[in-house]
């Protein structure tokens, strides 16, 4: 069964390493490279007992090896271009972020002084799955 993932961060760090965060069937996730035969691979992070971000064996992880394997392999795909980053998600963005959206979408209401995170987040959705149903 096909495993669903959401890439809303990929970066390449300066030392041609890779950092990438997203979920994974509803749960988020962290995974950094490591070179394995000369090839970037991706490995998930978790926090270890120390509380720190690191890479875990498998009997002590959350993640079971068929998640670890789909989000390794989806994230080659992100990094050879194969497949595109999804971005953050609307609930995601901050208030000034969802005003600009809004603005660039033509939306009206997004500048009244009361408007809530809930509402612009609302009015942004509505505007993109108009625009989708009118390219259609």
């Amino acid at each position: 069964m096909a495993k669903e993932i959401k890439v809303s961060a990929f970066t390449e760090n300066d030392n041609g390493s890779f950092t990438a965060t997203g979920t994974v069937e509803g749960e988020s996730f962290v995974a950094k490279t490591i070179v394995y035969r000369g090839e970037p691979i991706f490995k998930l992070q978790e926090s270890n007992e120390k509380g720190e971000l690191d890479h875990l064996r498998l009997d002590t992880s959350t993640f079971d090896r068929g998640t670890r394997i789909a989000v390794a392999r989806h994230l080659k795909q992100v990094r050879l271009g194969e497949v595109a980053v999804d971005g953050p998600s609307l609930e995601d963005l901050t208030v000034a972020q969802l005003r600009l959206k809004a603005k660039e979408l033509d939306v009206d209401g997004w500048r009244s002084g009361d408007v809530r995170k809930a509402d612009l987040v609302a009015l942004v959705e509505s505007a993109e799955n108009t625009s989708v149903t009118a390219q259609a």
